[in-house]
């Protein structure tokens, strides 16, 4: 789980355009590929799948259907060969591309955050296929989550 406190939707909001700032910033001037070999716009690629997951989970929940995490066919102790099926799948994505993915991506979750209130947001009760508060889930799959390759990128 993500290690943020409980989020209202304002705080939320904020921490989504700052840490895009600062991801975006850092991709930027990164001087080339991490230590395991991804490129900043690969880094952008990893983040935008997994917004898109947290994107299906909402949606799937929202129009009554199961929500499957990760995603169909793959299971969280599949998480690292998930992320390096995607990776290959993202290989040499330009940095146009990825950035053009990532930004919409970015402008989906702010709608997501902005329809959930802060109840959505704080209880643990209230999406129990998550088994706790979705801000949690929304923090680690977006701004957590820029913050987390931002470091990796170097800043």
């Amino acid at each position: 789980m993500a290690d943020h406190p409980p989020l209202t939707q304002a705080i939320a909001l904020d921490r989504l355009w700052t840490g895009r700032a600062r991801l975006l910033g850092v991709v930027a001037s990164a001087a080339g590929p991490t230590e395991d070999g991804w490129t900043p716009a690969e880094h952008l690629a990893h983040v935008v799948a997994w917004q898109r997951r947290l994107l299906i989970w909402f949606e799937d929940d929202r129009l009554g259907r199961p929500v499957v995490r990760p995603e169909p066919g793959w299971t969280f102790d599949q998480t690292d060969a998930m992320n390096e099926h995607y990776h290959e799948a993202t290989r040499g994505i330009s940095i146009a591309d990825a950035r053009a993915a990532f930004d919409a991506a970015h402008v989906e979750v702010e709608a997501l955050v902005r329809r959930l209130s802060d109840r959505d947001l704080t209880d643990p009760g209230r999406f129990l296929w998550l088994g706790y508060p979705a801000g949690d889930n929304i923090a680690g799959n977006s701004f957590g989550h820029y913050r987390e390759h931002a470091e990796w990128l170097g800043g």
